[in-house]
């Protein structure tokens, strides 16, 4: 793809999250409109994009790809429990410091959109396998049954966490997320898990 190129995908989905915000609705807006707006042919619109929730399921892969590229990476480093233990602590700050400004727009509608939604199951299974490694090994000697049980417990607050973070100042995200964080330091330090 040319720079050329890849300048009118990133303008096709500014104007996407411009036009969804200012209507409030995923249904409100057509690739016929965006094309309108932004004064290119429909055909230069359609090349990227058959539908709107394309450019949304299109804007979630990419986000969770550099999310799994970077967890992958510190995966295959750690060593030690202690390895480990950073790995889930920079998960969880990156993934909030890499929140863009409109996390909330993209996090709203991916919840409602039938193919955006079908990814999030998808993705989660992913995350869950990776979390699990992660927990596994940085907080060593648990049963499979608690590990099953801690992972899961963690993939469904990370999920809520987002969902209750994309609404929040970026300054305000710190601190809820040194919260959150603790709160599952403290989860995955239980071995016995009643």
């Amino acid at each position: 793809m040319t720079g050329e190129e890849t300048q009118l995908k990133d303008k096709i989905v500014k104007q996407a999250i411009r036009s969804v915000r200012k209507d409030k609705k995923v249904d409100a807006v057509s690739l016929l409109s965006l094309s309108r707006e932004l004064d290119v042919e429909f055909l230069e619109v359609t090349k990227y994009y058959a539908s709107m929730e394309d450019i949304f399921l299109d804007q979630q892969k990419d986000n969770w790809k550099q999310t799994h590229k970077s967890l992958n990476k510190k995966i295959k480093k750690a060593k030690t429990p202690g390895d480990f233990k950073s790995v889930f602590d920079s998960f969880l700050e990156d993934f909030v410091s890499d929140l863009g400004p409109d996390a909330d727009l993209h996090w709203e509608v991916c919840s409602f959109i039938p193919i955006c939604l079908e990814f999030r199951e998808q993705n989660k299974k992913v995350l869950t396998g990776k979390i699990k490694t992660v927990i596994k090994r940085g907080w060593p000697g648990k049963n499979s049954n608690v590990l099953d049980r801690q992972t899961d417990l963690v993939i469904l607050s990370f999920y809520g966490f987002i969902d209750h973070i994309v609404h929040k100042p970026k300054k305000e995200r710190a601190k809820i997320l040194k919260d959150f964080r603790n709160m599952l330091n403290l989860h995955l330090q239980d071995r016995l898990f009643f």
